[in-house]
Parts: structure tokens; C-alpha cells; sequence
């Protein structure tokens, strides 16, 4: 990976370079002024000596003859140039050149400065030289006029010095900038290398990478920066590994919660929901993110939800949900508060349809009961009063009511006894430990029929047996077995016609052992098959109590196959008779 700042390194060492050679060029072009301002001066000092000399010179009638001289000497000494110029700018004398070849210079900056009474220099090209020189010029008065002796000299030299030293210095500048860059950079990467390994480092650890090891240097500051940035990582990876317990922790429990826990946000969108509030709800997997109100189609769960979100307060409710069945909830809504603002709203939905169809059947239960009681209570209470009228005095009269009190009697102690049976039965079936011995199927079966054998020769109805599984063995309880099928038969015999017959057969399928008992009545609709195991159920109430039917026959049956981890179930059609059998599984030992 390369580094942003070895990315600009290039750009950097080439302005530093620009800046010191731009600095340098500004050096040597102020040492340049320099030396021309120190030979300015010179050359004044040269024009101020010879003033004296060339004024004389002027006033003589051989002049020329004596400025060659003198021109001659000052040339071969000082290798300067002298120029006398006339009043109106023409050139009188030069000693390189002749005078009558030179233009006027009247325009010339150090002439033009010279007349007006000032001494001043100039540099510039000279044309006729080809070089470029200093030019001095002072005024001077011959005969009562202004001329002007003009000295100068070629820089060619200095020139030449410049250029050389601006040459080596520009050599030394590019030395210095290479030297500098190299070193910056050897300097630099030294420095960025353990940078970018951390910078490495740190976004492998912010995509969730903990377990590396960061590079330590062994020394300097960014040694410090990497023993920080990995004792961060090393307290990152300890919390996250706390949290990341607590968040299984709370989602096994909000998972292996029994009510429903469903929590949104003030929009009404769906936060989240556990297993049981999603089968409750009939929700899909990924209704987390989506609408509550739009996924749940249940208007008072909707205006109760909207209720708590407005309200911001804690309610509860109970209402009734259609969805795969029909099912009573309890909702309790509760406001979620955060530091300085509410989050929104969670619901825990508690499922009541047992405690509901509990209550409906106890209220059933207690209505039947009363009912079945308050029949014979009625006829006992009849035949009591009037025999107390003076019935009693009257042989037959009394004898007759006193029947009817016997047979009222008895089918009270039947109820009772069919009750209190049932009760033992369900406080049974709720211990799980159950203290049943090994036994033969086949002898409770053919002990039941000889009991039953009697009651079926009143009505002229033969009970055949077939018994298919004469080895087949269950762990139970002899006497309720017993008790089931004395049941089963004794209904056959009371809802068959006289003249039938009575099948009653022992087989084992998928291991378990199946007792049916197949009467030739009347049938049994198909809509009251799947209520024919309640308390007091009765398909043709007044037939049941012609017969002495308590209504608790099949539900002591039912209890008693549950015991034994059975079940019972029944086959029917209307006019051809019905088939109940008992399935117990087999005793494997």
C-alpha cells in the first residue's frame, strides 16, 4: 500500500529545490549589483581624476595628439574607455572609435543626466563593442561650456564570473535538492513503513479481525502508538467477546420464552420478535424491518398496539386471534424508555386458550354435574313426598316408589363413582412415575368379556373373541385395563339391537398392542366424533339415560389409554355399527 505522503514526495522535494535555487539566483543576482555599484563608483573616481587633466588638454591646439596619449596610457592601465562629448550631444573624442562614425548621444541616459549637472553611470549593450559595458559620465566646462567626459568599461569579464558561479551554483542546488530528496525519502518510509502496518493492522481490526498481532517498532513514538492501538484491540476483542455472551444468553432466553415478545419502534415497524410471537402472530421469518400493522391482520391488535404507542403508557388486554386456529391472548404493551426520548413499545403476547377452554370446561362440568344430579335428586325428592302424603300406606303404591328411589339410588352412586374415578385417573396421568407392573394383555380382555358375558345374554347378544397376539405384553395397571374394556363392551351391549353379536379382537401393529371392540348398532354421525371422549358428551342424550348411561364411560376410557401412553379412537358409520379400539404400547423388556 502505498503512503499518501510518498505519493507528494516528489512534488515536495522539487518545490524545496525551486525555492532554494530561486533563492540563490536572488543571492547572486544581488552580489551582481553589487559589483557593478562598487565599479560605478570606480569609474567615477577614474572620470573625477582625469577631469583635470583632459580640461587642460581641451584648451591646446593639438588636443587630439594629447588625448591619444593620454587615452593610450589610461587603456593600457586601466583598460577604460574615454568619450568627450560636445554640448549638443555630438562625439568630440573617443578612444576606441571614431568620432565622426559615432551618432549623437545626446540621448543617452549618463549623458543626458551629465548635462543637466549630475554625475551618473549606466549599464548597458554596447553596439559598437558588441559587449556589454558601465558607462560614467561627469560634466566638465571648457571655455565657458557644459561638455561631457564620459569613461567606460566592458563587464564581459564580470559577466563570464557570474555565469560560471550561477552554473556551479545551479549544479550544487540539483546536488543538494538529489542528496536532500534521497535522504527524505530513506527518512520518510522509515517513518511511514511502521504507519502503514498499523494503519494495515487497524482496518483489518475494524473489519472485525481481532486475533492479529500488531508489529511493535522498538522505538520511538509510533512505538507507543502501536502498543496503544494494540492494547485497544486486545480490550475491543474482550468486550466483544462479553457482549457477544450477553446477546446469546438473551437470545436463548428470548427464544426459549413460552409468550410471545414482539417489540417495535414509535413507527409501528418491527424491531424484534421471538419464535413463539412469530408462530402466535402467524408472522414470517423476516418480519423483522416490516410493519406491524401491515402483517398482522387483526384490528383490535392494531388499535391496542396504536393505543400504547400514543398513550406512551402500560396496558393489557385479552382478545381473540383467527389465525391457524382460533386462539385467546392476553397482550400486555409497555412504553421502551431510553436516556431522554421514548424507543417505542414492546408486547408480550401470553397464549390463554387452555386457560380459557379450562374455565369453559370446568363451567361445563359443573353444569353437567349438576344436571345429572338434579334428575334423580328430582325423582327421589317426588317419590319421598308422596309416600310421606300416605302413598306409603298403600302396598303397591309404595312398593313402586320405592323402586323408583332404589334405581334413582344407584345412578346417583354410579355418577359418583364414575366421577371420583375420573378424578383418580387425571391425578394419575399427571405423575409421571407410575408404579405398573408387566402383564398379559389377553387376560384383562377375556376377564372383562366373562364379566360383560351376562348382561350380553339378557339381550340374546353373543360377544365373539379373537385374539391375535395371545403372547403380547404391556406395562399397566390390570384393573383399569380391565375397567376400559368392561366399558366398550358394556356400551356395545346397550346401544345394539337384540339378536347381534359383539366382536371384540386382540392384534399388535407397529409396536403396540390394539384391543377393538366392533358392536352392530346404529352408528354414530360424523359430527360428533371428535367430541365422543368429552365428560357427559352424549350423541342421543334421552336413549343414554333410558339405558343408565352416566356420559363418563368414554371419558374414563380415553384417561385410562393416556395412563398407559395410549390412545383411543373410534371408527363409525350411521348403520353400520362402530369400532373403538384401545392402543397401548408394548412392554419391550
Amino acid at each position: 500500500m502505498k503512503s499518501d505522503t510518498l505519493q507528494y514526495l516528489p512534488l515536495l522535494i522539487f518545490i524545496l529545490a525551486a525555492m532554494l535555487l530561486g533563492f540563490i539566483w536572488y543571492q547572486s543576482s544581488s552580489l551582481e549589483k553589487v559589483y557593478l555599484n562598487r565599479i560605478k563608483t570606480e569609474m567615477l573616481v577614474r572620470g573625477k581624476l582625469l577631469k583635470p587633466e583632459i580640461s587642460k588638454i581641451m584648451h591646446r591646439e593639438d588636443r587630439l595628439k594629447a588625448l591619444n596619449k593620454v587615452a593610450s596610457a589610461v587603456a593600457e592601465n586601466i583598460q577604460t574607455r574615454i568619450t568627450i562629448i560636445a554640448p549638443d550631444g555630438s562625439v568630440t573624442y573617443d578612444s576606441s572609435e571614431a568620432a565622426h562614425n559615432m551618432g549623437n548621444h545626446l540621448r543617452r541616459p549618463e549623458i543626458f543626466r551629465a548635462f543637466k549637472g549630475k554625475a551618473s553611470s549606466s549599464v548597458r549593450y554596447s553596439s559598437t563593442l558588441s559587449t556589454r559595458m558601465i558607462y560614467s559620465a561627469i560634466p566638465m566646462t571648457i571655455n565657458g561650456k557644459t561638455y561631457v567626459l564620459r569613461t567606460a568599461v566592458s563587464i564581459r569579464q564580470i559577466d563570464h564570473i557570474l555565469q560560471q558561479a550561477r552554473r556551479d551554483i545551479l549544479l550544487f542546488g540539483l546536488l543538494v535538492a538529489l542528496v536532500t530528496g534521497c535522504l527524505s525519502f530513506y527518512i520518510v518510509r522509515g517513518i511511514i513503513k511502521p504507519i502503514e502496518n498499523l494503519k494495515f493492522n487497524a482496518a483489518r481490526i475494524s473489519a472485525g479481525n481481532l486475533d492479529i498481532k500488531l508489529p511493535i517498532p522498538e522505538k520511538g513514538a509510533i512505538r507507543d502508538l502501536a502498543l496503544s492501538l494494540s492494547h485497544m484491540a486486545e480490550q475491543l476483542k474482550n468486550r466483544i467477546g462479553q457482549i457477544s455472551v450477553e446477546k446469546k444468553k438473551r437470545d436463548a432466553i428470548f427464544t426459549s420464552m413460552s409468550e410471545g415478545v414482539v417489540a417495535l419502534d414509535m413507527e409501528g415497524n418491527i424491531i424484534d420478535l421471538n419464535r413463539a410471537a412469530a408462530n402466535l402472530l402467524d408472522l414470517p421469518d423476516n418480519a423483522v424491518g416490516l410493519s406491524f400493522c401491515g402483517v398482522v391482520r387483526n384490528n383490535e391488535l392494531q388499535e391496542f398496539v396504536e393505543m400504547v404507542l400514543n398513550d406512551k403508557e402500560t396496558m393489557e388486554t385479552e382478545l381473540v386471534l383467527f389465525t391457524i386456529q382460533e386462539s385467546f391472548v392476553r397482550v400486555r404493551g409497555t412504553v421502551m424508555r431510553g436516556i431522554d426520548n421514548i424507543l417505542g413499545a414492546v408486547f408480550v403476547l401470553s397464549d390463554i386458550t387452555k386457560i380459557k377452554k379450562l374455565e369453559n370446561f370446568r363451567r361445563d362440568f359443573i353444569a353437567d354435574v349438576s344436571h345429572e344430579i338434579k334428575t334423580p335428586l328430582t325423582a327421589i325428592r317426588g317419590a319421598v313426598e308422596t309416600l310421606e302424603e300416605g302413598a306409603i300406606d298403600e302396598k303397591e303404591t309404595a312398593h313402586k316408589f320405592m323402586h323408583i328411589i332404589t334405581r334413582h339410588t344407584d345412578r346417583l352412586n354410579s355418577l359418583v363413582h364414575d366421577i371420583l374415578s375420573l378424578s383418580s385417573l387425571e391425578r394419575k396421568t399427571h405423575n409421571e412415575e407410575q408404579d405398573f407392573a408387566t402383564i398379559k394383555i389377553s387376560g384383562p380382555v377375556s376377564t372383562a368379556i366373562e364379566l360383560c358375558r351376562e348382561k350380553a345374554n339378557s339381550k340374546r347378544i353373543k360377544i365373539d373373541f379373537e385374539d391375535k397376539c395371545p403372547t403380547c405384553k404391556v406395562k399397566g395397571d390390570c384393573q383399569l385395563i380391565e375397567q376400559a374394556i368392561i366399558n366398550l363392551i358394556d356400551n356395545a351391549i346397550k346401544y345394539s339391537e337384540d339378536n347381534t353379536r359383539i366382536n371384540v379382537k386382540l392384534c399388535s401393529y407397529r409396536k403396540k398392542v390394539i384391543i377393538k371392540v366392533k358392536d352392530n348398532g346404529c352408528g354414530i354421525p360424523p359430527e360428533h366424533l371428535s367430541r365422543l371422549f368429552e365428560r357427559f358428551y352424549r350423541v342421543d342424550k334421552a336413549r343414554s339415560r333410558k339405558v343408565g348411561g352416566t356420559g363418563l364411560g368414554l371419558a374414563i376410557v380415553k384417561h385410562i389409554a393416556q395412563l398407559h401412553k395410549g390412545s383411543v379412537d373410534v371408527d363409525s358409520h350411521v348403520g353400520e355399527g362402530s369400532t373403538f379400539a384401545i392402543k397401548i404400547p408394548h412392554d419391550q423388556t
